[in-house]
């Protein structure tokens, strides 16, 4: 009885170690690699099989990728809210910045890899905000905000693809009126709302077009960004930034709100903002605490959006190569 109580005891002591260095052993690889794609996977599993087989075939040079065991690795999974096998998981500075379940084809998985973990904007955004040291009741507060913003439905309401253009007038940050319908004579726009040169989030989206304008221009495109922000400060971000295209003001959101994409900040985030020193009265001139929610669009000659990108969360923006095959499908 002795003897089969020792082993007993012995066998599940074993197999808590296990699974205990199994998830340290994850964990330390997480810790030493910068970028990697979990796959969940279960030997049972149909959709896992052929997800490893497209996976083993792709260029791996710019993340690692680590093998999670769903029958096996149950602390991992737990920790880590994985309720399924057949997932994909991108984790950037030991962070996950997004999942995806049963997706089966190449182009998809290629797609969610190069999101998440390539040399896309995104990936660079997720890789900010998964490095970021945001105290744990301010990135509460932000996050509330946020899908306080998805509940509001204005997304639905904004202008999107297949709306008319709304026409505007506004100042660069040297005083001259841009009117939006003159630049259409003149070809398609890219017409991007951000939110100000104080948000990090913001610059990588800026320099990013900054980067890519060779191949705005190529396609026909005219970049147009506009935010709330005073001249001066625009000033700042474009000297910042190095940024040659135009950069537009738009005092208290008119142009942005016309557009649908304008909120207020509640009270707490207000509080957490200028707990980090942003001061939206004086980046804004005014005492509104208004910001657009970050969009881009591709306006045709003719006044149609061809392509918009809207999200209330402050981190998504547009890709550099969406934008580009949204002008070369009007060519």
């Amino acid at each position: 009885m002795k003897l089969h109580l020792f082993i007993t005891t012995f066998l599940f002591s074993c197999i808590l170690y296990a699974k205990e260095d199994s998830t340290k052993k994850i964990e330390k690889f997480l810790q030493k690699n910068e970028r990697v794609l979990v796959h969940v996977h279960a030997d049972w599993c149909p959709s896992c099989k052929t997800q490893k087989k497209i996976i083993s075939s792709l260029d791996k040079k710019s993340y690692k990728l680590l093998e999670v065991d769903f029958d096996n690795d149950k602390e991992f999974l737990k920790k880590n809210k994985i309720f399924q096998q057949s997932m994909l998981l991108s984790f950037i500075n030991e962070k996950e910045t997004g999942r995806v379940f049963g997706i089966t084809k190449k182009e998809k998985i290629v797609g969610f890899i190069e999101k998440k973990l390539g040399n896309s904007l995104q990936a660079e955004l997720d890789g900010r905000r998964a490095g970021s040291n945001i105290p744990d009741s301010a990135r509460m507060t932000m996050e509330q905000a946020t899908e306080e913003l998805e509940k509001s439905g204005m997304i639905a309401k904004a202008k999107s693809k297949g709306d008319k253009f709304v026409d505007f007038t506004l100042p660069n940050i040297n005083g001259e009126n841009v009117k939006l319908s003159e630049k259409l004579k003149d070809g398609p726009v890219i017409l991007t709302f951000y939110r100000g040169g104080w948000c990090p989030y913001c610059n990588i989206q800026l320099k990013a077009y900054q980067d890519h304008l060779g191949e705005f221009k190529a396609a026909g495109g005219q970049l147009i960004a506009v935010s709330p922000e005073s001249s001066d400060s625009g000033s700042t971000t474009v000297d910042k930034n190095k940024i040659e295209y135009e950069i537009l003001s738009d005092n208290l959101n008119k142009v942005a709100r016309k557009y649908g994409l304008v909120f207020k900040l509640s009270e707490e985030l207000k509080n957490v903002y200028l707990k980090f020193g942003l001061d939206l009265e004086k980046n804004q001139g005014n005492d509104s605490w208004e910001l657009p929610v970050p969009a881009t669009y591709v306006i045709d000659k003719n006044g149609e959006i061809v392509y918009s990108f809207l999200n209330v969360d402050y981190v998504q923006r547009a890709e550099p190569k969406d934008i580009v095959e949204a002008l070369n499908s009007l060519k």
